[in-house]
């Protein structure tokens, strides 16, 4: 499954980087794959992300959702769905 697949799934709901999170342990608990855009500036998007990320979390005392912080990195959804999907990855 692919990550603009899960994006066309969500549309334009607002859900937090958690709930995204919570989406892509469920799929992979299912046996599922997800996988990420082909090409480069993966590190680039997630730094963008954090940033916007930590701030809004500052400014509203909780954990930003997916829009907020696409709105505040000027990246699209999609990209900050995958971006956030780099970072779990990168967690692990």
């Amino acid at each position: 499954m692919t990550l603009d697949a899960i994006g066309d799934a969500i549309g334009v709901m607002a859900i937090s980087s958690d709930e995204v999170d919570a989406l892509m342990t469920a799929l992979e608990t299912r046996g599922r794959r997800v996988l990420g855009p082909e090409g480069g500036g993966g590190e680039a998007r997630l730094r963008e992300v954090l940033t916007a990320a930590r701030a809004l979390a500052g400014e509203l005392g909780r954990t930003p959702n997916v829009l907020e912080i696409a709105r505040r990195s000027g990246l699209a959804i999609a990209d900050v769905r995958a971006a956030l999907s780099l970072a779990r990855v990168m967690q692990r």
